[in-house]
């Protein structure tokens, strides 16, 4: 049998007949959900709160993007190449998988270059990541890495990018942006990125260039200690 509710609600009434109304208000049975209803709310909320196995894979890909379109075309690509390649091997096979190689190091590198420029950190932190195997070799990719190095709004995104340029600091046009970027550098996490690459990396200029902006207090205090002790110099 359904429980009876009870009532504490107040009333100031002095009329009877609506006390009368409030006590059998009070009285009226209170219905539960059958077990039936309960298990299909539960069903239907987990159910909610998954996501099907098609977005999971998408979002694996990366598929909500332009990004995730050129991995997929990739992906497509290299399994055709491979399977033409593997069932019917024929004179000039070397040139076709030439062909293909040069293919997906085009659709890698503007892979690459999208998610450089992606509007979100992560998607373009792990561009910066990919950048740095093949930035030595490609000037464009390079300059991306620059860019995000000089202006992006995250600064674990500016840090790794420095970080992923070490390989070209004594190349002229990359090394004069990076001791630039030294120079008026307020973030002390990009000052540290840029001091910590010219510590491992730098040549004599850049070191004395390094220690000139520590003598002169222009690096965050912190920052100056590690460069005047991994230098050999006094602490400031």
């Amino acid at each position: 049998m359904p429980d009876k509710k009870t009532t504490s609600v107040p009333f100031e009434s002095v009329d009877t007949a609506e006390q009368n109304l409030w006590t059998a208000l009070g009285d009226l049975p209170r219905d539960e959900p059958s077990p039936d209803m309960r298990r299909s709310f539960y069903q239907r909320l987990e159910q909610a709160s998954s996501r099907r196995w098609s977005e999971r894979l998408r979002d694996w890909l990366g598929m909500r993007n332009n990004a995730g379109w050129i991995t997929a075309s990739a992906c497509v690509l290299i399994g055709f190449g491979v399977a033409q390649l593997t069932n019917q091997p024929q004179p000039g096979d070397q040139d076709r998988l030439a062909a293909l190689e040069q293919n997906i190091n085009l659709l890698n590198r503007e892979l690459i270059l999208d998610r450089l420029q992606d509007e979100a950190p992560g998607t373009r932190l792990a561009g910066v990541y990919d950048a740095r195997n093949v930035v030595a070799d490609d000037a464009q990719i390079a300059q991306a890495l620059l860019q995000r190095a000089a202006t992006d709004r995250s600064s674990s995104v500016r840090s790794a990018a420095i970080g992923a340029l070490g390989s070209q600091l004594n190349s002229d046009t990359v090394g004069g942006e990076l001791m630039s970027l030294l120079e008026n550098a307020d973030s002390p996490i990009v000052q540290l990125a840029l001091a910590d690459l010219v510590l491992r990396n730098g040549n004599a200029m850049q070191l004395a260039q390094l220690q000139r902006l520590a003598d002169e207090k222009r690096l965050n205090p912190d920052i100056a200690r590690h460069v005047n002790k991994s230098l050999g110099s006094e602490s400031i």
